[in-house]
């Protein structure tokens, strides 16, 4: 199991203890995306796996090199619920059906996971970009009872969850329920001078809000 915590370079965050999932409240092109891409991006040693809902595995992998993810088949596996002809994508990629087949998106997370622990991985960040796309192909209920279940089995393996969700198409109700489920929540906004975030229930994190970069290089 993994020591240690998950830090984030170049961006104003502090560590995240092993096991946490975090929840990204944001306009998807106002640098939630990319917040959520580059907390994906970690040490030579780590692996990751991004569920992919609403944007084709080629393109989403050139968006991962810029934030700053190596596309290594080892050690970085792509969950794509859109499909679709692709360029070669150096990442393994691991189609299900569709954004509503939540049960093939877990036991695509599982297939990975029993996979990275074989080949000695030492600690998996897990994003789902995004919830809201779930959340238009199924109900809140059965889409809560998957982030429960995915958070649940980040936990057990001291990794990393990222979940980005746009507030704007959803009422407060289902950013309540799916905020439950995670260590804590940052919320993202466009402020005068850029890109601007705010974390909420993570130990040692900044409660102001505070610029960042939201810039793919």
């Amino acid at each position: 199991m993994r020591e240690g915590a998950y830090g984030f370079e170049g961006l104003p965050l502090a560590d995240v203890e092993a096991g946490s999932s975090v929840l990204i409240a944001g306009p998807p092109h106002g640098g939630a995306r990319t917040l959520a891409l580059r907390m994906l991006a970690g040490a030579a040693e780590e692996g990751t796996v991004v569920v992919t809902t609403n944007r084709r595995a080629g393109r989403l992998a050139g968006d991962c090199e810029r934030a700053g993810i190596a596309m290594d088949a080892e050690r970085t596996a792509i969950i794509d619920c859109v499909g679709g002809e692709d360029a070669d994508v150096s990442a393994r990629v691991l189609p299900v059906s569709g954004p509503s087949d939540l049960t093939g998106i877990g036991m695509r997370f599982s297939d990975v996971h029993r996979s990275f622990e074989r080949a000695g991985v030492d600690g998996v960040r897990t994003g789902v970009c995004s919830l809201s796309t779930l959340l238009s192909f199924g109900e809140l209920q059965s889409v809560s009872r998957f982030v429960h279940t995915l958070v649940g089995r980040v936990d057990s393996v001291d990794g990393l969850g990222v979940f980005l969700v746009d507030p704007a198409m959803h009422d407060e109700r289902a950013l309540s329920t799916l905020s439950q489920f995670c260590s804590g929540r940052i919320d993202v906004r466009e402020g005068e001078d850029g890109a601007e975030l705010r974390a909420r229930g993570l130990s040692g994190q900044s409660r102001e809000w505070v610029g960042f970069d939201a810039t793919l290089e």
